[in-house]
């Protein structure tokens, strides 16, 4: 019997990683390696064919079966490692969503302790003026003041006024707003109005001055008639003198 010199990977296809995974799983074969190996020792050591060995085919039976367990107990460790790893996976997985939701609370009450609140930087009217300028109806509805809920309703209750005076002026700005873009409007039909007029009173202004030129040079006609009648006597007198 010839013995392999080099022991190659198993194939993907072998028949002995197929094996299917049995429930009960075969005992380990390491107790059985040592006397096996001391057979096949004595079964390639020996001499002469009167010596008792144990037969070929014993031997190559006993290492399939010892094949066959070690093959089975490795696929089904793998199966174990696999579904382990998928588990741990798993574990890591969620492990990480429970560090970011950790995180994100942390920063979010972090937030919150550090938010001031909106109504703190405004410039609302103290207590005292509130409790003073408030209607009864507002006073009557707030707890007594030995009550764990005075600052708050005190709080909601000014807030609710100062929003009504906001409306208020708002309402006021509003009604300005209104009253000065119909003045604006106003002013540009006057303005309209006005050139119009300016328009109109600038051709009648030119009409005018037309009317009156035409008239001067009316009024000049006459005058200018005369002073030639009465320059041709003169010059007539003139020339009987020089004769005489």
């Amino acid at each position: 019997m010839v013995l392999p010199k080099t022991i190659h990977p198993p194939s993907p296809l072998d028949p002995l990683l197929l094996l299917p995974i049995p429930s009960p799983l075969p005992s380990s074969p390491q107790p059985d390696l040592d006397p096996l190996l001391h057979s096949i020792t004595s079964h390639i050591n020996s001499t002469s064919e009167e010596e008792e060995t144990v037969p070929i085919t014993v031997l190559t039976s006993a290492i399939r079966q010892s094949t066959r367990k070690s093959q089975i107990l490795l696929n089904a460790a793998r199966v174990n490692a696999a579904q382990a790893r998928d588990e741990l996976d798993g574990i890591d997985e969620r492990l990480r969503e429970v560090e970011y939701e950790s995180t994100r609370v942390q920063d979010e009450m972090r937030k919150c302790s550090e938010y001031v609140p909106a109504y703190e930087e405004m410039d609302l009217p103290s207590i005292e003026e509130f409790l003073s300028s408030a209607d009864e109806s507002i006073l009557n509805a707030l707890p007594s003041k030995d009550s764990e809920d005075y600052e708050n309703e005190l709080m909601i209750a000014r807030l609710e006024h100062e929003l009504r005076e906001i409306e208020k002026r708002e309402n006021q700005v509003n009604q300005l707003t209104k009253e000065r873009d119909t003045l604006i409007k106003t002013k540009k039909e006057i303005k309209m109005k006005f050139d119009a007029v300016d328009v109109h009173l600038g051709g009648f202004s030119r009409s005018a001055n037309a009317v009156a030129s035409k008239l001067k040079d009316v009024a000049d006609l006459p005058s200018s008639k005369t002073q030639t009648q009465t320059q041709t006597p003169q010059i007539a007198l003139e020339g009987e003198q020089i004769s005489t």
